[in-house]
């Protein structure tokens, strides 16, 4: 790793609150800056607000705003929230700048001066009363997969198929309900990725870049070949025009990532420093934190952008995993979908869902769930009960008898090798072995307090108990050490009461001064605490659905399930939602049947499961010689969207299920 860093994490996309999903990314990003800052690197943490594009247009209109006062807004409220939560960003800045404006140009004019840029004509739906193509959030219509009403133009929430917006069954305008759309041809600008593919390969491959399981994500999507990338959107838009038009603009995800890199340079501006220290230095690594939803952006896109224009490619993107709730995935319809104010207006403390995140993240993309009494036992047991007992323990005794710290009893030496491994694993980001290593340690001293008792010692061998509560407190500053890119206010609670610095490496015993006045450095959570968080949970009651027609065992006698085994599973360019499975149904030849589960697996996870499948549904073309022939039944309600419905292991393909 390079003496310097720049790090980044998704830029918070502007038409909506900051909600507990978001702040997964957010304390793992400033996790990993606080520990590489105490390590003594120059470590410059760098995030904006995403403010262009349609949804963000639709929540100005819907407000009565125009949408420079919209992201505005969000851009204030957000960074109050990222305070609230002790999120310590170098520079919190937004997308719609003359700093952006200015590289998003830059780096367009380098695309097309090498040839990457091509033009050609895109068959859209247009609004003719609102004189107005209409991107896929304003359109609406019926689902061409699954027949669902009232659906957008690029996604089913119901089924999870993704499509064109000119495949929607019945489209209608979102804006005035228009029904009489019409088709018309628009010049679009696109990216030809494939230019990129030989150096995306060689990027993708060098080690350390990329998470194993993402790269094998990427790699598959390159062996498929790369499609030319649509990076223009028509008027209206809010957004940036493209150089010579006046009717074409920049598609906000063109522009949303080089907000990493003009944020930097309005960060260098302000400093005194040069955008190209970071930006075209050798001795710099540049650290991208994302969502797993976002990967194809920042790991093909990106680093294509980058390369063309001549700035460094990122030298590490680490991808997070996904929050869910209760076992559920956050849904405002089921109540489980949390804005990081109102976590913070039930009056709970920030730093218990820094810890509980910390302890749940790994190195691996893995997701992790929120589980309220988790999180009140975790905080309860580990970080008041085990490392804040220690400390408090030792310090209040050393209070009530002189307030003086003495000699310890032997050197701190124990603890460097401990701290060796928490630097390693602070630097995979996996902060769950981390908080581990700290409880062992901590455990192992609050046993030898009880073993030896000092506080009985105090009348019959005074020294020997405040060298004993001396050595406590070492141990205590140490863990406190650790833990202090997890939970910064309970560190400067030690350093307080201590009254010195924490210091990473130093294993000098803190020996012959005077303490402060200890305090709690965690407050205890309380039931009460969890059910105020909880009562936000609870989502309104639902309408009484109908009851389900009832079937006779002659119509359900139609329907042919069969065992698949599923022998391999892939993501389908451009449908993140859609994978592409292949089915051993004991036919002979494999069957291929497309699934709308992309968001709930990840395709190696599917593979050797034995599933239930509809066997005797017609052939569906999903376009592109891609035809689906048959269903694979997955369960909703668990911690997973969708759940694949398995059979035992030994079943064979093409088995009947009755």
């Amino acid at each position: 790793m390079a003496s310097r860093l720049l790090v980044t994490h998704a830029l918070k996309y502007a038409n909506g609150s900051l909600h507990l999903g978001h702040l997964v990314e957010s304390v793992q990003t400033d996790i990993f800056v606080r520990a590489m800052n105490a390590m003594g690197k120059e470590c410059i943490f760098i995030c904006a607000s995403d403010t262009h594009g349609t949804p963000v247009e639709i929540s100005a209109r819907k407000a009565g705003v125009r949408p420079e006062e919209w992201i505005e807004k969000i851009h204030r409220e957000d960074a109050e929230d990222y305070k609230a939560f002790e999120i310590d960003f170098d520079l919190f800045y937004t997308t719609h700048s003359p700093e952006n404006e200015h590289h998003v140009r830059r780096i367009y004019q380098a695309l097309d001066a090498q040839g990457h840029i091509v033009r050609r004509d895109v068959e859209q739906m247009y609004c003719p009363t609102d004189k107005r193509f209409l991107p896929d959030r304003y359109i609406r219509g019926t689902c061409p997969v699954c027949g669902t009403a009232d659906q957008y133009g690029d996604a089913c929430e119901n089924c999870g198929s993704t499509y064109e917006p000119t495949d929607l069954i019945n489209p209608r305008c979102a804006i005035d309900g228009n029904t009489a759309l019409e088709r018309r041809s628009s010049l679009h600008y696109f990216v030809k990725l494939k230019d990129f593919e030989t150096f995306l390969r060689d990027w993708t491959a060098k080690p350390g870049h990329l998470q194993p399981e993402i790269k094998n994500s990427i790699d598959k999507w390159l062996s498929e070949g790369l499609r030319d990338w649509d990076i223009s959107r028509d008027a209206p838009y809010f957004g940036f025009k493209i150089p010579g038009e006046e009717s074409k603009y920049f598609y906000v995800w063109l522009d949303a990532p080089v907000g990493y890199l003009s944020s930097t340079d309005k960060w260098c501006q302000d400093h005194g420093r040069r955008v190209e220290e970071f930006w075209k230095s050798d001795d710099c690594d540049i650290i991208h934190f994302i969502g797993k939803d976002i990967v194809y952006f920042h790991t093909l896109f990106w680093p294509a952008m980058l390369k063309a224009s001549g700035w460094s490619v990122p030298s590490r993107v680490h991808v997070h995993g996904m929050l869910t709730v209760e076992g559920a995935k956050m849904s405002k319809s089921r109540g489980t979908f949390i804005n990081a104010r109102d976590y913070l207006d039930a009056g709970l403390d920030p730093e218990w869902l820094r810890y509980f995140y910390a302890a749940n993240l790994g190195p691996t993309a893995s997701d992790i769930d929120l589980s309220l009494n988790e999180l009140k036992n975790r905080v309860n047991g580990e970080l008041l009960a085990n490392v804040g007992n220690l400390a408090n323990r030792a310090l209040s005794l050393i209070w009530k008898n002189g307030g003086r710290l003495t000699r310890v009893p032997e050197n701190l030496v124990e603890g460097r090798g401990r701290e060796d491994a928490i630097t390693r694993f602070y630097e995979h980001c996996d902060t769950r072995s981390v908080v581990q290593i700290v409880l062992e340690f901590s455990s192992k001293a609050n046993a030898r307090l009880q073993s030896i008792k000092p506080w009985e010692m105090l009348g019959t061998d005074r020294d020997r108990a405040l060298s004993e509560l001396t050595f406590a407190v070492n141990i205590a500053r140490l863990c406190a050490r650790w833990l202090a890119p997890i939970v910064p206010k309970f560190a400067r609670g030690i350093e307080e009461q201590t009254g010195a610095e924490l210091k990473w490496g130093d294993f000098t015993p803190l020996e012959d001064v005077a303490i402060n006045e200890p305090k709690p450095l965690v407050r205890k959570v309380e039931d009460a605490d969890i059910q105020k968080l909880a009562s936000k949970f609870v989502a309104a009651p639902a309408a009484e659905k109908p009851a389900t027609p009832e079937v006779t065992i002659d119509d359900f006698g139609k329907m042919d399930l069969r065992a698949g085994k599923i022998l391999s599973a892939e993501r389908i360019p451009k449908k993140d939602k859609l994978l592409k499975l292949s089915i051993d149904l004991g036919e002979g030849a494999p069957r291929t049947i497309v699934s709308g589960v992309a968001q709930s697996y990840a395709p190696e996870e599917l593979v050797g499961k034995v599933v239930a499948v509809v066997a005797n549904l017609p052939k569906k073309n999903f376009g592109k010689g891609l035809e689906s022939h048959g269903m694979v039944l997955f369960s909703s309600g668990g911690a997973r969207e969708n759940t694949a419905v398995e059979l035992p292991a030994d079943v064979a393909p093409g088995s009947k299920v009755k």
